[in-house]
């Protein structure tokens, strides 16, 4: 192959390297963000248990560290 085939081979791979990789990015499958696990609660209304005799709280809300508390009041 002479210079000019080269180089148009080339220029084709990485054309084609870089597209692949934006429709990679643009559908969401590569990004820098953190993935969150599951969040139990985001307010106290979240956690409600239907029993009136229970306080029911939201402990950390929209936090993966997010948790559901339920005491009886007092």
């Amino acid at each position: 192959m002479n210079h000019t085939v080269k180089v148009i081979v080339l220029i084709v791979v990485l054309v084609g390297i870089i597209v692949t990789l934006g429709l990679v990015v643009g559908k969401g499958n590569l990004t820098g963000a953190t993935i969150a696990k599951n969040i139990a609660c985001y307010e106290d209304q979240d956690c409600s248990d239907s029993i009136e005799a229970t306080e029911d709280v939201c402990k950390n809300p929209g936090t993966e560290y997010s948790l559901c508390v339920n005491r009886v009041r007092r």
